[in-house]
């Protein structure tokens, strides 16, 4: 009999492993083999099919060069979508609880990879003997528990023929081979029984966590490949460790540090960034740390604001004895309403546009309630990108807003356009090779209005219709 998943049988139903495995066993002995197993996958089975008298279980090797806690939650969760990922608590305790029993064993293929997939049945009635041959792991796709596009064939047969007899003896010199452990040593020399460290993998599934420590977990994800990189990095370890002596850092919560140092390496790579923390976050203090990493740099820093926010930010300036006054912050603050005529240059500070505000090698712009300057129409916006931003040769620009989007995406649109001083293609060259900005939030603005048009909408179809460029950027 072949088993794919996808025929319908003669009742309507589909020919699925799961459907043939949970029919046919009864209260015998269970053996299979299989590369990845599911969390889903082994709480099926604890739900429909424990009441087996033995069930020995031989995975793939769990332990390789690649990140293992990462690469087993992965094969663990089974590529699901992220409103089953949600429900995983409850599957996990089921599959904890039927690892936990005494009956079942668990080993692994230590050297090599395990492409095998084979589930065995042995009844005290041999009459009702039988095995599964094929493609399918032990996951929700393989055994057919959910809809896959993956191409799945296997072959059941009953325990009179040959295959079953061979299939016995293979598994059985499986099992007691070297190369099949019960025990396996972890990264840090540690000893652990395949079962238990399988276990504790699966128990991260259920642990719960506060808001706090999923807002980490979420930045850590978004930015895990740029602040490993950066801690791998001696030249900028050492420009930090300049940062890290500072009074504003050493005050900084430790999600305030992560987005310090995420801001720094974006402002680095795409020269810029927007800091979008809600309100009462600490955007201020954090871009203080930022400024203050490019001040040591030797960077001329430029602060716009609007005129109501000017004590907020200059009570941190040198010689104003704020508690970060050891850290002489340096930097010159001008209002949004400067950004016309020759305004800028009407401060006691006598700084001019030429000499101060334009042909500098080295500037960051820090612009505070960059919302304000979401229209690129606007007279403000120009002067600031044909004055400013291109008037200076390396130009690095940090944004501020807890409120990005106002009206519609082309709000953030144009504040990322600030970054690349104006310009529709300025990201095509980068990382991000995003050829236009205009095209890319026309399309999301589409799908954003085709989204809410929709009766029952959820946020997640959304996400999935934009751009993956959006995501980049």
């Amino acid at each position: 009999m072949l088993l794919d998943n996808k025929t319908k049988t003669e009742d309507n139903e589909y020919s699925t492993v799961y459907g043939f495995l949970r029919n046919y066993i009864e209260q015998g002995k269970v053996d299979i083999v299989t590369g990845y197993f599911s969390v889903n996958a082994l709480a099926r089975v604890m739900d429909e099919m424990n009441d087996t008298e033995r069930f020995r279980l031989v995975l793939g090797n769990l332990l390789n060069e690649d990140n293992q806690h990462d690469k087993i939650i992965n094969l663990l969760s089974d590529t699901l979508g992220v409103t089953q990922v949600l429900n995983l608590n409850q599957s996990a305790k089921k599959a904890v609880d039927f690892l936990r029993q005494e009956k079942v064993q668990v080993k692994t293929i230590q050297r090599s990879f395990c492409h095998a997939k084979t589930y065995m049945y042995h009844d005290p009635d041999p009459r009702k003997n039988f095995h599964v041959i094929g493609s399918s792991n032990l996951t929700d796709a393989g055994l057919g528990i959910r809809e896959s596009g993956n191409i799945e064939l296997n072959s059941a047969g009953t325990g009179n023929d040959n295959d079953f007899k061979e299939l016995t003896q293979w598994f059985s010199d499986l099992w007691k081979s070297k190369d099949t452990l019960g025990n396996i040593e972890l990264p840090d020399k540690s000893k652990v029984s395949v079962k238990e460290h399988i276990i504790t993998l699966i128990q991260y599934l259920y642990s719960k966590y506060t808001p706090f420590q999923l807002y980490y977990k979420v930045l850590y994800e978004l930015f895990k490949e740029d602040l490993l990189s950066l801690s791998l990095d001696p030249e900028f370890n050492k420009e930090i460790s300049h940062l890290e002596d500072t009074g504003i850092y050493k005050i900084l919560y430790p999600f305030q540090k992560t987005g310090v140092i995420s801001l720094i390496k974006m402002l680095q790579k795409n020269d810029g960034a927007i800091l979008a923390d809600a309100v009462g976050l600490g955007k201020t203090w954090t871009a203080l740390a930022v400024m203050k990493y490019f001040e040591i740099k030797g960077y001329r820093i430029i602060l716009f604001c609007p005129k109501k926010l000017d004590a907020n930010w200059r009570q941190y300036l040198e010689g104003h004895l704020s508690k970060f006054e050891r850290d002489r912050l340096k930097y010159t603050i001008r209002y949004h309403t400067d950004l016309q005529d020759d305004r800028l240059e009407s401060y006691q500070d006598g700084y001019k546009i030429k000499t101060f505000f334009q042909g500098n090698p080295k500037l960051l712009v820090v612009i505070d309630e960059s919302h304000n300057l979401r229209n690129d129409k606007s007279s403000r916006y120009k002067f600031l990108v044909e004055n400013i931003l291109r008037k200076n040769k390396e130009v690095k620009v940090l944004q501020l807003s807890a409120t990005p989007i106002n009206n519609k995406l082309i709000d953030v649109r144009n504040q990322f356009k600030l970054i690349v001083k104006g310009h529709d293609n300025g990201f095509k060259e980068t990382n991000l090779e995003i050829g236009s900005l205009e095209s890319i939030f026309r399309t999301a603005q589409k799908d954003f209005k085709s989204w809410q048009e929709k009766e029952n909408r959820k946020i997640s179809d959304f996400i999935q219709m934009l751009p993956q460029k959006f995501f980049s950027l």
